[in-house]
């Protein structure tokens, strides 16, 4: 382990920097080692010899990338010299999918992007920060208290990073509105009741609470996917009124009041899309009426986010309606990770590849990148580091090819760029692959809750390769367990993949061996392959369970073990039904009397875009 020696770097830099370069394999003394000289310029640099290196930085945050050189340059003496292209740099995590960070791995996630060169981090909060006066807000959720963020703001200052908040101010807060307290706060489904007065109070509530706890003035404020705004119980108290009129409306009410605490909004940009175009948020061609171009909000920031587009047609569109605005335009970008398990890095390098050319076409120079974790936040929080690096580069070196990524990976994670993208694995199938298909697909969490009876998605696979593929997966994952930054979560995914190699295709051995009517093999299926799958199951679950804990609070764990303990229930029945057959128990397993339809029908015989839990684990209500 190589030693340094800093000579004079800012007292308030010392902890952090330290703390950092144990990180990356440095070894900070105060007496000893290669003298680092730190100094502000006007932009990124490394330069010096092997005894004596001076780094330069910008911003805070870049003496943190600065440092992540440094082991490199006292080995090959090469000098680096970098300037952003991006004002700003900013990760959102999603903290309010089950999946809310604990307070050691958000700090770990600082150093992470403080070490790539990000300026700024969002943790998606919907309704998962401690609220006064709303004692059901967040609820057994895993909420962070004001004392948490308060904590992580200043841990992110310390490393360059500004902490902005993310809210929810509109939509997207159903799990908020289930409570009694705030029965008359909904429109419908999970949208608050545009016009109402306790809908202000709340909303400045959490401005108020923001403003307390960060010290950024910028805030997110959401307001995406609104789709049934103006349809529910305001309707029934307003009547119909234009779902464009009803969000400016309200936009303009909010906005009002971030100015009044001293937020400088932004929002999600999409409703204004889809109320002009049927709901629909990507278009190549149309635009945004003109009349509710000139009624958005002076200064509100607009942030046109695309995590799916491989089209650069599409993409210019986009970006073009978005510049006619009158307000400042950021682009939002994806780091995939919220299809199940496992993650999508190859689908992000591909389609953020168009879509930040088309950013540096028309000059946007703000760019988030997004963590989401739909539909319970499986994926490991680190499983999409090698797309969040990705943009890192674009921003500090330009055009990145996968030569470079490699070293900035083994750099920033000490981990080559290819181990990183091992945690896509279980959904990069042959068929699955971005080299062969824009669909985002998640095999692996659909095929893990198949019911082995019900069999909802036994029309989704390649039945002659699947579980010969998840063997040669489990294999790769298992033997990157030792790995000591990431290991815990390429064990969780080697575990998935080992009983998927078994588990994948078990509805259909049962199918065939009971239409065929070979008896031998259904014992075979119900005495040793059932219960190796459990075995296996329970392996995965310990795994997993250990990743959860690694990253997250204990909160939203308790989903996972309904979803997994309902899957060994299902599990042992169908085994317990096959046996109770096989003694002439009953004279027939209903399910199996039908053979298997595809959810999808253009894709029948083949893998199918994502599904998600709750479609596939069993046709009836839950």
């Amino acid at each position: 382990m190589t030693t340094i020696r800093f000579t004079d770097l800012p007292e308030a830099l010392r902890s952090p920097a330290k703390e950092y370069c144990a990180d990356i394999g440095l070894t900070v003394s105060d007496t000893d080692g290669v003298q680092v000289s730190c100094r502000a310029g006007d932009c990124l640099a490394v330069e010096g010899t092997s005894e004596r290196v001076t780094l330069t930085y910008r911003k805070t945050c870049e003496l943190f990338r600065a440092l992540s050189y440094l082991p490199t340059f006292l080995t090959d003496g090469k000098p680096v010299r970098e300037t952003a292209r991006y004002r700003l740099l900013s990760y959102m995590g999603d903290c309010s999918r089950n999946a809310v960070f604990n307070i050691p791995f958000a700090k770990q996630m600082i150093r992470y992007l403080a070490g790539m060169g990000y300026d700024s981090m969002m943790l998606y909060t919907e309704d998962t920060y401690e609220l006064p006066n709303y004692p059901y807000f967040g609820h057994m959720r895993g909420r962070f208290t004001a004392a948490e963020l308060r904590e992580l703001d200043d841990y992110a200052y310390s490393f360059g990073l500004e902490l902005i908040p993310c809210v929810q101010s509109l939509a997207h807060l159903a799990t908020a509105l289930r409570w009694p307290d705030f029965a008359g706060y909904t429109d419908t489904g999970d949208i608050l009741m545009v016009g109402d007065e306790r809908t202000y109070r709340f909303i400045e509530a959490v401005l108020r609470q923001m403003a307390s706890c960060f010290r950024s003035r910028r805030i997110n404020l959401g307001m995406d996917e609104a789709h049934m705004i103006g349809c529910g119980e305001y309707l029934k108290r307003n009547g119909y009124k234009k779902p464009s009129d009803i969000m400016l409306e309200h936009l303009g009410r909010v906005v009002a009041l971030c100015r009044e605490v001293g937020f400088r909004p932004m929002i999600w940009s999409d409703m204004f899309f889809r109320m002009a175009f049927d709901g629909r948020y990507y278009t190549d061609k149309g635009e945004v009426p003109q009349d509710v171009v000139d009624r958005v909000p002076e200064g509100l920031g607009l942030i046109y986010w695309d995590y799916y587009t491989t089209n650069p047609a599409l993409c210019d569109h986009m970006m073009m309606c978005h510049k006619k605005f009158h307000n400042p335009v950021l682009f939002a970008g994806g780091a995939w990770k919220w299809h199940g398990f496992g993650a999508h890095n190859a689908f992000s390098l591909k389609s953020s590849e168009i879509q930040l050319d088309t950013c540096e076409k028309y000059g946007v120079d703000e760019i988030l990148v997004t963590g989401w974790g739909d539909d319970g936040g499986e994926a490991a929080q680190v499983s999409n580091l090698a797309s969040i690096l990705y943009f890192a580069e674009r921003c500090y070196h330009g055009k990145t090819d996968r030569a470079w990524l490699d070293v900035r990976s083994r750099q920033c994670f000490l981990t080559p760029i290819e181990d990183l993208l091992a945690f896509d694995l279980p959904n990069s199938l042959p068929e699955c692959s971005a080299d062969v298909t824009d669909d985002v697909m998640a095999p692996a969490k659909d095929l893990f809750f198949n019911d082995p009876l019900e069999r909802l998605c036994d029309c989704h696979m390649v039945r002659e390769t699947v579980g010969k593929e998840y063997h040669v997966r489990a294999e790769r994952l298992l033997s990157l367990a030792g790995n000591e930054k990431f290991g815990y979560g390429f064990e969780a995914l080697g575990r998935l993949c080992e009983m998927l190699e078994l588990k994948a295709t078990l509805g259909w051995q049962l199918y065939d061996a009971y239409r065929t009517g070979d008896r031998a093999e259904l014992g075979r299926l119900a005495q040793e392959v059932i219960p190796e799958i459990l075995e296996r199951t329970e392996r995965f679950l310990v795994a997993f369970r250990k990743q959860w804990y690694h990253e997250n609070k204990t909160f939203g764990f308790s989903a996972q073990e309904i979803r997994i303990g309902g899957l060994k229930e299902r599990l042992r029945s169908a085994a317990l039904r096959v046996e109770d057959y096989l003694a002439g128990g009953c004279d027939r397993i209903e399910e199996l009397e039908s053979a298997p339809l595809p959810m999808d029908k253009n894709r029948n015989g083949e893998y199918a875009s994502h599904f998600g839990w709750h479609r596939v684990v069993a046709p009836g209500l839950l």
